[in-house]
């Protein structure tokens, strides 16, 4: 069995899922597989997957796009391996980025792990980064916004903690990632390595720069959701810079 089942929901991208997949099949030192999970694509990208001829790769097909939450759910519930991490189709991984979050794992006991960020742009040129917040204060961010960079393709994940919490929420389309992230703190704490180990390509196809109303709505579903204090200016600055991008 794999040590780590990489969930990869696509859809209608395929030039960006063939360098996406690329990072991910390169990872140095770890046991993977991937799960491919094609909502409804139109654009070759089942053909793409299979020319790659790699047995790590499994593809799993939607007739119609069902949103990214049940994508990753149906990944997850095809997964094999102890760890469960996420990448999105356009996302990037450096080599050693499960390693080391494995070893952060170890070290800790934790049962999930994040690491630091960049934002990238159409040709891979920097744009900003940083380390990620301390993994101490992350539980308590968690009830103001959601501290985690570049969303569920920055985290691993022991399968049996996701079995758990439960997977994402079909119902979110701007905040699943959050929510799920509130659900794992209270089941226990994260372990960090504040290493720049995940890119977050920002493109003009990114699903990032359209809706950012869903941001401010969603934010008020989690707050009821999970009683907490939510920091609304922090998400009106974010839909902020999202649409200045």
């Amino acid at each position: 069995m794999p040590e780590v089942s990489v969930v990869v929901p696509t859809h209608d991208r395929r030039e960006l899922l063939t360098l996406t997949l690329r990072s991910v099949l390169r990872q140095h030192g770890v046991d993977l597989e991937v799960v491919v999970v094609d909502e409804g694509s139109t654009d070759g990208t089942a053909g793409v997957v299979e020319r790659l001829a790699e047995p790590r790769v499994r593809l799993v097909q939607h007739a119609t796009p069902l949103g990214v939450s049940s994508a990753r759910n149906a990944g997850i519930a095809e997964a094999r391996g102890r760890w469960v991490a996420f990448c999105d189709d356009d996302d990037l991984w450096a080599p050693d980025k499960l390693a080391r979050q494995l070893e952060a794992a170890s070290a800790s006991g934790c049962a999930w792990v994040y690491a630091g960020t960049v934002n990238v742009d159409h040709r891979l040129r920097v744009l900003e980064g940083g380390p990620p917040p301390p993994a101490d204060q992350v539980p308590a961010l968690l009830g103001r916004y959601n501290p985690v960079p570049a969303g569920a393709s920055n985290v691993i994940v022991r399968a049996d903690a996701l079995a758990r919490v439960g997977g994402f929420d079909p119902a979110l389309r701007r905040t699943e990632d959050w929510d799920l992230w509130i659900r794992l703190a209270r089941d226990g704490p994260p372990a960090a390595v504040r290493r720049p180990l995940v890119a977050y390509r920002m493109h003009p196809a990114s699903n990032a720069f359209v809706d950012t109303a869903a941001i401010l709505t969603e934010t008020a579903v989690i707050e009821r959701r999970h009683g907490i204090a939510v920091d609304h200016a922090a998400h009106y600055r974010r839909a902020a810079w999202i649409s200045l991008r």
